[in-house]
């Protein structure tokens, strides 16, 4: 199963508008058979890619936009080293929900998402499950939980 699968049911208030922070492996983790060859456990790197997304969330500060930038959902990839610190400056893979109204708001809501993965470095995660899914994760910003 996809990491995303379980990521997509967080949720969370910041300030006053409702923030969804979820993140999943650029590849689906490894199934079962994949994981016990390697000696992973497919619910352990799950729940370290879960645990990611509740350190940056943490950090995440809502730019001072008007409500509609805040329905613009924008997905980072991040690279870790097995420390937990950044390899280079997160990617912005795509930014959805942005309209003629609100496209001047896309860039805040980037620079939002960039600095709170920023902030958040070093994150603690499992040395050991770094190789087995959370080395490169997409961690999604947007305003409310996807199903």
């Amino acid at each position: 199963m996809p990491c995303r699968a379980i990521l997509c049911r967080l949720g969370w208030l910041a300030g006053p508008a409702l923030l969804f922070v979820g993140c999943s492996a650029p590849a689906p983790a490894p199934s079962p058979p994949q994981a016990a060859a390697a000696g992973l456990d497919p619910g352990d790197v799950e729940r370290a890619i879960a645990t990611a997304a509740r350190q940056v969330r943490r950090c995440y500060r809502a730019p001072r936009i008007g409500s509609l930038g805040r329905s613009i959902v924008t997905r980072l990839r991040v690279r870790y080293a097995a420390d937990g610190s950044l390899i280079g400056l997160p990617l912005l893979v795509s930014q959805s929900g942005i309209t003629p109204a609100n496209q001047i708001f896309a860039p805040h809501m980037a620079r939002a998402a960039t600095e709170a993965v920023i902030r958040c470095s070093p994150i603690t995660l499992p040395s050991t499950l770094h190789d087995g899914g959370w080395s490169e994760i997409d961690l999604t910003f947007g305003p409310r939980a996807l199903a």
